[in-house]
Protein backbone atom coordinates (compact mmCIF):
# COMPACT_ATOMS: atom_id res chain seq x y z
CA UNK A 1 0.00 0.00 0.00
CA UNK A 2 1.36 3.41 -0.91
CA UNK A 3 0.05 6.70 0.47
CA UNK A 4 0.74 9.79 -1.59
CA UNK A 5 1.25 12.74 0.76
CA UNK A 6 4.57 14.02 -0.40
CA UNK A 7 6.08 12.09 2.51
CA UNK A 8 6.87 8.41 2.51
CA UNK A 9 5.10 6.42 5.25
CA UNK A 10 6.10 2.86 5.96
CA UNK A 11 3.49 0.16 6.41
CA UNK A 12 4.61 -0.25 10.03
CA UNK A 13 4.13 3.49 10.80
CA UNK A 14 0.73 3.47 9.13
CA UNK A 15 -0.48 0.44 11.11
CA UNK A 16 0.84 1.86 14.39
CA UNK A 17 -1.02 5.15 13.83
CA UNK A 18 -4.21 3.40 12.67
CA UNK A 19 -4.15 1.12 15.72
CA UNK A 20 -3.71 4.06 18.08
CA UNK A 21 -6.59 5.95 16.51
CA UNK A 22 -8.79 2.84 16.69
CA UNK A 23 -8.06 2.28 20.38
CA UNK A 24 -8.70 5.91 21.30
CA UNK A 25 -11.96 5.89 19.31
CA UNK A 26 -13.12 2.58 20.79
CA UNK A 27 -12.52 3.80 24.34
CA UNK A 28 -14.28 7.09 23.69
CA UNK A 29 -11.27 9.10 24.75
CA UNK A 30 -11.32 12.71 23.58
CA UNK A 31 -8.57 15.25 23.33
CA UNK A 32 -9.26 18.39 25.35
CA UNK A 33 -7.04 21.29 26.35
CA UNK A 34 -9.05 22.19 29.42
CA UNK A 35 -11.88 20.72 31.41
CA UNK A 36 -15.41 21.67 30.46
CA UNK A 37 -17.17 19.99 33.34
CA UNK A 38 -19.83 21.67 35.40
CA UNK A 39 -21.45 20.73 38.68
CA UNK A 40 -24.93 19.32 38.75
CA UNK A 41 -27.38 22.06 39.65
CA UNK A 42 -25.52 24.80 37.82
CA UNK A 43 -27.83 27.31 36.30
CA UNK A 44 -27.67 28.84 32.85
CA UNK A 45 -28.21 32.60 32.65
CA UNK A 46 -31.82 33.72 32.45
CA UNK A 47 -32.81 34.65 28.92
CA UNK A 48 -33.86 38.30 28.65
CA UNK A 49 -35.39 39.39 25.34
CA UNK A 50 -33.35 42.27 23.96
CA UNK A 51 -36.37 44.30 22.95
CA UNK A 52 -38.54 44.14 26.08
CA UNK A 53 -37.16 47.31 27.70
CA UNK A 54 -35.77 45.60 30.82
CA UNK A 55 -32.14 46.41 29.96
CA UNK A 56 -30.89 49.60 28.36
CA UNK A 57 -27.27 49.93 27.27
CA UNK A 58 -25.97 53.49 26.97
CA UNK A 59 -22.71 55.25 26.17
CA UNK A 60 -21.33 52.56 23.91
CA UNK A 61 -21.85 49.93 26.61
CA UNK A 62 -20.30 51.88 29.48
CA UNK A 63 -23.62 52.38 31.28
CA UNK A 64 -26.27 49.71 31.73
CA UNK A 65 -29.70 50.33 33.24
CA UNK A 66 -31.92 47.49 34.43
CA UNK A 67 -35.62 48.07 35.11
CA UNK A 68 -36.46 45.79 38.04
CA UNK A 69 -40.21 46.20 37.46
CA UNK A 70 -39.88 44.22 34.22
CA UNK A 71 -40.79 40.54 34.71
CA UNK A 72 -37.96 39.31 32.48
CA UNK A 73 -35.37 40.35 35.11
CA UNK A 74 -37.38 39.35 38.18
CA UNK A 75 -34.72 36.75 39.12
CA UNK A 76 -32.50 39.67 40.15
CA UNK A 77 -34.90 40.54 42.97
CA UNK A 78 -33.88 37.55 45.09
CA UNK A 79 -30.59 36.42 46.57
CA UNK A 80 -28.56 34.46 44.02
CA UNK A 81 -30.47 35.93 41.08
CA UNK A 82 -28.12 36.83 38.26
CA UNK A 83 -27.89 37.89 34.64
CA UNK A 84 -25.39 37.68 31.83
CA UNK A 85 -25.77 40.75 29.63
CA UNK A 86 -23.98 39.55 26.51
CA UNK A 87 -24.40 42.80 24.56
CA UNK A 88 -22.32 44.60 27.21
CA UNK A 89 -20.04 41.73 28.37
CA UNK A 90 -21.41 42.07 31.89
CA UNK A 91 -22.43 39.79 34.76
CA UNK A 92 -24.63 40.98 37.64
CA UNK A 93 -25.66 39.09 40.76
CA UNK A 94 -27.90 39.79 43.75
CA UNK A 95 -25.45 38.85 46.50
CA UNK A 96 -27.60 38.82 49.64
CA UNK A 97 -31.11 39.91 48.70
CA UNK A 98 -30.30 43.61 49.06
CA UNK A 99 -26.97 44.28 47.35
CA UNK A 100 -25.73 43.76 43.81
CA UNK A 101 -22.30 43.27 42.30
CA UNK A 102 -21.33 43.44 38.65
CA UNK A 103 -18.29 42.22 36.73
CA UNK A 104 -16.96 41.82 33.24
CA UNK A 105 -18.14 38.62 31.60
CA UNK A 106 -14.84 38.33 29.75
CA UNK A 107 -13.03 35.50 31.52
CA UNK A 108 -9.47 36.33 32.50
CA UNK A 109 -8.25 32.94 31.31
CA UNK A 110 -8.80 33.06 27.55
CA UNK A 111 -11.45 35.72 27.01
CA UNK A 112 -14.63 33.64 26.76
CA UNK A 113 -17.56 35.96 27.41
CA UNK A 114 -20.83 34.11 26.85
CA UNK A 115 -20.42 30.73 28.58
CA UNK A 116 -21.32 31.36 32.21
CA UNK A 117 -23.19 29.50 34.92
CA UNK A 118 -23.88 30.52 38.51
CA UNK A 119 -24.45 28.12 41.39
CA UNK A 120 -23.53 27.99 45.08
CA UNK A 121 -22.39 31.63 44.98
CA UNK A 122 -19.85 30.90 42.25
CA UNK A 123 -19.64 32.05 38.65
CA UNK A 124 -18.19 29.41 36.36
CA UNK A 125 -16.83 30.09 32.91
CA UNK A 126 -17.76 26.84 31.20
CA UNK A 127 -15.19 27.32 28.43
CA UNK A 128 -12.40 25.98 30.65
CA UNK A 129 -13.84 25.66 34.16
CA UNK A 130 -12.51 28.79 35.90
CA UNK A 131 -14.59 29.77 38.93
CA UNK A 132 -15.02 33.14 40.60
CA UNK A 133 -16.83 34.09 43.81
CA UNK A 134 -19.33 36.95 44.19
CA UNK A 135 -16.49 39.40 44.75
CA UNK A 136 -14.99 38.45 41.37
CA UNK A 137 -12.02 36.64 42.93
CA UNK A 138 -10.63 33.49 41.32
CA UNK A 139 -11.39 30.41 43.43
CA UNK A 140 -10.32 27.85 40.81
CA UNK A 141 -8.21 28.25 37.70
CA UNK A 142 -7.02 28.07 35.06
CA UNK A 143 -7.80 31.81 35.29
CA UNK A 144 -5.08 33.54 37.30
CA UNK A 145 -6.61 37.00 37.80
CA UNK A 146 -9.89 38.30 39.17
CA UNK A 147 -12.80 39.63 37.14
CA UNK A 148 -12.96 43.42 36.75
CA UNK A 149 -15.73 44.79 38.96
CA UNK A 150 -18.08 47.59 37.92
CA UNK A 151 -19.88 50.20 40.03
CA UNK A 152 -23.50 49.36 40.81
CA UNK A 153 -26.12 51.79 42.13
CA UNK A 154 -29.73 51.02 42.96
CA UNK A 155 -32.40 53.71 43.02
CA UNK A 156 -35.94 52.53 43.65
CA UNK A 157 -36.61 49.99 40.88
CA UNK A 158 -33.60 50.71 38.70
CA UNK A 159 -30.07 49.28 38.77
CA UNK A 160 -27.34 51.27 37.04
CA UNK A 161 -24.00 49.68 36.21
CA UNK A 162 -21.09 51.98 35.35
CA UNK A 163 -18.01 50.48 33.75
Amino acid sequence: MKITTGKSVSRKEFLRTAASVSIVSALGIGFYGCSNSTDAGSEQPPQVPSDDGAITILGGGNTIEIDLTNNSVSDLLSQGGWLLITAANTLIVNVDGDSYRSFTSVCTHQGCSTNWQFSNNLFECTCHGSRFDTSGSVVRGPAASNLTEFTVTVEENKITIEK
